[in-house]
């Protein structure tokens, strides 16, 4: 959970929600005061791969094939 406390009392002018950004889905909100908050929710794809060897009950790491983060 995210909280955001200094929002609380604030006066909403906008409120936006974009289905198709370029990143996810993004929420935008606009503020009488001029503050805008915005949060996306990034969807991103990982590969973990990894060749291991049990050694007397410790696995042991030989090789990790694993790809960081790549957003969708």
């Amino acid at each position: 959970m995210v909280e955001c406390q200094e929002f609380v009392g604030k006066i909403v002018s906008s409120f936006k929600l974009y289905e198709d950004s370029i990143d996810g889905p993004e929420i935008s909100i606009e503020f009488t005061d001029g503050t805008v908050f915005s949060s996306c929710l990034k969807i991103a794809s990982a590969l973990e791969a990894k060749v291991m060897r049990n050694e007397g009950g410790h696995p042991r790491l030989l090789k990790d094939y694993s790809t960081s983060p790549v957003s969708r």
